[in-house]
């Protein structure tokens, strides 16, 4: 069982999922958020690539246009 943190709120998984299908998850489209990992941003090309470990702290902000 993995435990994480999800913008301040735990959360639990049976197995490991890569960030990508996290945010998915969230019923969130991935070019409208930035993900941060465990205090880094990481860029949207490698979230497919990183799965996430025990203990990870990940926020998910939006994007907000305007000026």
């Amino acid at each position: 069982m993995l435990n994480i943190q999800l913008n301040g709120e735990p959360l639990q998984f049976d197995s490991t999922k890569d960030l990508a299908s996290l945010v998915e998850a969230q019923g969130v489209r991935q070019t409208q958020v930035a993900l941060v990992l465990n205090g880094e941003l990481v860029p949207r090309h490698r979230w497919a690539h990183i799965h996430i470990q025990d203990n990870d702290n990940l926020e998910l902000f939006s994007a907000v246009a305007g000026g």
